[in-house]
C-alpha cells in the first residue's frame, strides 16, 4: 500500500501511522469513511490535507491537516504519488456541516505564478491533462467539482490573457 519507510506503522489495511518531520506522528487514512473524514478533520479546526490518486484503482489519502503539509506527507506516498504528475489532486478540505468541502489547493496557485515565466508550455500541458480527468468520484469523500471547476476557469482565462 505504502512505500517502505521505517517510521510507518500499518495499522489497518486503509490506514497507517507516520512518524512526522517535527517528530510527532500523524495518521493517514486511505480511501476513508465518512466517519475517518469527520475524526481526522475534528482534531484541527475542521480541516484534513488529502492526496488522490486518479489512476485505477483510484485511491486517496486524507491526514490531519495542521500535522504534515504536502511536501512532508508525498514522499511517504511513493514516487508516483508527488504533485508533479497531472493524475495527482492535492488540497485542503474543511467540514462544513456534515460535508467535507475543498477549500485550498496550494500547488495550483504555484503553477500559476509559473505560468508566465519560461515553463509555460509544459504548465499549460500540465493543468490541461489535469483538470481533462474526471475527479468526480471524490464525491464520495468530499466535494471538491466547484472548487476544481473554478480553479479551471482561473487557468483558462489567465491562459486567453496571454
Amino acid at each position: 500500500m505504502i512505500t517502505a519507510v521505517s517510521d510507518i506503522t500499518q495499522i489497518s489495511d486503509r490506514c497507517f501511522r507516520s512518524r512526522t518531520f517535527r517528530g510527532g506522528y500523524v495518521d493517514v487514512f486511505m480511501n476513508p469513511s465518512q466517519s475517518e473524514i469527520r475524526q481526522v478533520a475534528s482534531k484541527n479546526s475542521n480541516r484534513i490535507r488529502f492526496t488522490a490518486d486518479n489512476r485505477s484503482p483510484q485511491k486517496v489519502f486524507v491526514w490531519d491537516a495542521s500535522k504534515v503539509i504536502h511536501y512532508e506527507m508525498l514522499p511517504l506516498l511513493g514516487p508516483d504519488r508527488c504533485d508533479v504528475h497531472p493524475y495527482i489532486l492535492g488540497g485542503v478540505s474543511e467540514l462544513q456541516g456534515s460535508n467535507a468541502v475543498m477549500i485550498g489547493w496550494d500547488n495550483f496557485y504555484h503553477l500559476m505564478n509559473v505560468i508566465d515565466s519560461s515553463s509555460r508550455q509544459n504548465v499549460i500541458e500540465f493543468l490541461t491533462k489535469l483538470f481533462s480527468y474526471d475527479w468526480t468520484w471524490l464525491t464520495e469523500y468530499f466535494f471538491v467539482t466547484e472548487y476544481v471547476g473554478k480553479r479551471k476557469l482561473e487557468f483558462e482565462m489567465k491562459i486567453e490573457e496571454g
